[in-house]
This record gives structure tokens, C-alpha cells and sequence, in this order.
């Protein structure tokens, strides 16, 4: 059996450490490593030998989408339309030639694993593909055995480069988005924060900041427990996506109860005053849980750029303070920034 995180088709020994391994990532939420979906042309014009490799293919790797040519320029358009994985070609060909196409190949895709066919005599068409950038040689008349184990070795750095490229993401998950609810954290939201007023200035448009926070959550958390507590922050973070109904909107977890929304671009306040009615009119309906239906309701502050500042921590702390001003005056509702400061609500 392969461990979700190894190469393709490789038999090897599970040790205990492996598996406690496996069962780690998947206790700790880590996604377990997918297997890339892999395609292999193969370029050959001898059709005895095509026939013979295709059997050899379809036998070890059948998992492998296998695309054929039988010639260099048809399968340089079949890399250009398909971009395959792993390319495995004879030298002499009619047209193009396989080093003429495998250097090709190397400008749309440095990454491409290529793997030559070549006789024993063609010393200077294998030294030019080594010029190239090929990956493995495999002499003729084919050695099966060591023509699968140089489609082995191809799987394994494909199988490693997907683990980085998924192991990278993941970080960048950990780095960027909240455990829990899986909106943007805070750092993430003061990047794309910054970027937004920048754009602002530049193009002289309006955006707006959302500071929420729910009334009484600490009393659910107190008296229903962390669990429920949690249930209930998942159930208002997906409510509140819908209430941001652009994609350039962005809805993300502060803290705790806290919650931040970015409404770039607006062409009026109105726009914001709009969004913060339908987020507290959602709200009017319990959130339902997996064993329960909880009300609850949310205080708003909102703040405008540029009247209630001309950069990102201005933005947040005027909307954080308008905020305040909804709960102080009764809850679940929500005030703009300016309007706080007019009535003097500290």
C-alpha cells in the first residue's frame, strides 16, 4: 500500500514511523498529499518499436495518460496543446528531429522530463542532449528494464516537486488563513488592506472597512462551551460571505469574535451603509448548528477612506471605533465612523 505522500508506483517497506506519520497529518488537519494526475507522450517513428513500448506502458504505469506522435513536429504540438509531464522520444525522426524538439519543449516548459532514445553509435546526438537538458538516455534497442526504471525516476521528481508545491501551499495556508473558520487572518488582511488603499490613492477611489464583533459571545463560549463556541464562528463566517456578494470583497477573522470586511472600489458610501444593513438583516435568522439553532447578533463600525483615513491602521482603528459606538448604543446595528465622532459616543 503507498502512504498518500509518496511517489507513484515505487514498492517500498512501510516503517511504524510512516504510518504514525500518516496518522499525524491527519490528526493535526494537514490534507494528505494528493497524487498528481501524470501524462507521458511518447514520439516514435518505427511503429514495431511504438507498439512495443505502448504494450510495456499501459502494463507498468497504468495510471499514466499516454499521448503519441510519430514524429517531431506533431509532437511538439502535441507538448504545446497538452504539456505533458514526461516526454520519452527517439533521436532520428523525420521533420524535426527528437534533440531539435526536446529543445523546444525545454522553452515552453524548463520542467519537462525528457527521455531519449538513442543507439549506442549517436555518441554526438546523446552529447547534444545532455547539452540540452534531458533527464535520462536510454540506449537501443531498448532495454525495457532500464527504460521503466527512467520513467520511475521521472515519477519520483514529479511525485517530490508535487509535495513541495503542496507542502508550500499549505504553509502559506498556515501563514495566511485562520485555522478555524479558513477566511483570511489578520496579517493576510492587513496585505491586502495596504494594497487596496494604495490602489485607492493612485486611481482616487473610495473603499471602506467593516469592524464586527457578535454581541454576548463570550456568554455562549461561558455557558455552552468552546466547542459550540467554535461551531457558532464557522456558522457566521460562512454568513457573512454571502453577505459580500464581489469578488474583489474580503471577508476575514480578526480575533476571537472579531471579524473584518474590505469593500474596495465603492463608488458611494451607500455601497458600505448596504452591506452592513444586509449583514445585520442576515443575522436576524439563528445560526444552525450541527445540533442546535443559536441567535446571535453583531455590532458594525464602518469607516471610508479617505474621510476617515488615508492608511490602513487609521481605517481599522476609526472603524474599530465606530464599532464601539454600536455597542454602546444598543447593539446590533451599525454606525459610521463619522457619524460616531459628530455625536461624540466615547
Amino acid at each position: 500500500m503507498l502512504l498518500p505522500w509518496e511517489g507513484v508506483g515505487i514498492d517500498v517497506q512501510r516503517s511504524p514511523a510512516d504510518v504514525h506519520m500518516f496518522e499525524k497529518r491527519i490528526y493535526m488537519g494537514i490534507p494528505p498529499y494528493q497524487q498528481p494526475a501524470v501524462t507521458l507522450l511518447y514520439v516514435e517513428d518505427d511503429k514495431l518499436t511504438q507498439e512495443l513500448v505502448i504494450q510495456i506502458m499501459r502494463s507498468k504505469f497504468p495510471q499514466i495518460t499516454l499521448l503519441l506522435a510519430e514524429n517531431g513536429r506533431a509532437g511538439l504540438d502535441l507538448f504545446a496543446n497538452n504539456r505533458p509531464d514526461i516526454v520519452v522520444t527517439d533521436i532520428k525522426m523525420p521533420i524535426i528531429d527528437g534533440n531539435q524538439m526536446a529543445k523546444e519543449i525545454k522553452k515552453l516548459d524548463e520542467d519537462a522530463q525528457i527521455i531519449i532514445l538513442s543507439a549506442a553509435d549517436e555518441v554526438d546526438n546523446i552529447l547534444e542532449s545532455i547539452d540540452i537538458g534531458i533527464n535520462h538516455y536510454v540506449l537501443k534497442p531498448i532495454n525495457l528494464e532500464k527504460l521503466i526504471a527512467a520513467i520511475k525516476r521521472c515519477l519520483d521528481k514529479i511525485s517530490l516537486r508535487e509535495q513541495l508545491k503542496q507542502k508550500d501551499e499549505y504553509i502559506r495556508r498556515m501563514a495566511f488563513y485562520d485555522n478555524l473558520t479558513g477566511l483570511p487572518n489578520r496579517q493576510l488582511y492587513n496585505e491586502l488592506l495596504h494594497k487596496a488603499v494604495a490602489n485607492a490613492q493612485r486611481h482616487q477611489r473610495l473603499l471602506s472597512v467593516l469592524f464586527l464583533d457578535l454581541d454576548g459571545f463570550k456568554n455562549i463560549n461561558d455557558t455552552l462551551g468552546h466547542l459550540v463556541g467554535d461551531q457558532l464562528l464557522k456558522g457566521v463566517a460562512d454568513r457573512l460571505k454571502l453577505c459580500c456578494s464581489r469578488d474583489q470583497d474580503t471577508v476575514a477573522r480578526w480575533g476571537g469574535d472579531e471579524f473584518v470586511i474590505l469593500l474596495p472600489d465603492l463608488d458611494a458610501p451607500q455601497g458600505a451603509v448596504n452591506v452592513a444593513q444586509k449583514i445585520v438583516e442576515a443575522f436576524v435568522q439563528p445560526v444552525i448548528l450541527p445540533d442546535r439553532e443559536l441567535a446571535i447578533t453583531i455590532s458594525i463600525g464602518i469607516s471610508l477612506f479617505p474621510d476617515d483615513g488615508d492608511n490602513s491602521d487609521a481605517l481599522i482603528k476609526n472603524a474599530d471605533f465606530a464599532m464601539f459606538c454600536s455597542k454602546k448604543k444598543g447593539r446590533n446595528q451599525f454606525h459610521l465612523s463619522t457619524t460616531c465622532e459628530n455625536n461624540k459616543c466615547h
